[in-house]
């Protein structure tokens, strides 16, 4: 015996969220705080980057910095997702 659960449909209506809860609404630099210029730094810094520079942040919320590694310095991004990753040249 199978057991499911079954769904009713109304012709003509779509079930749509109220608002997108994965929508990202643009920062401008000016909007982020020492702060949270602090929290990405150490997040970059506990990747194994050090002499961390010229942090900023775009109107999309992506962090940008220069930093060094292994003897060299290179371009490190930060996504809205916290992920740290080399920039690309």
């Amino acid at each position: 015996m199978l057991a499911g659960s079954a769904f009713a449909q109304v012709s003509g209506q779509t079930s749509r969220p109220a608002a997108d809860p994965l929508a990202v609404t643009p920062i401008s630099p000016s909007q982020s705080t020492a702060g949270d210029a602090d929290m990405i730094r150490t997040k970059i810094e506990q990747a194994g980057y050090t002499d961390v520079t010229d942090l900023s942040r775009d109107s999309v919320g992506v962090w940008r910095a220069r930093a060094r590694k292994g003897g060299d310095v290179v371009g490190v991004v930060v996504d809205k997702g916290g992920r740290i990753k080399p920039e690309a040249r």
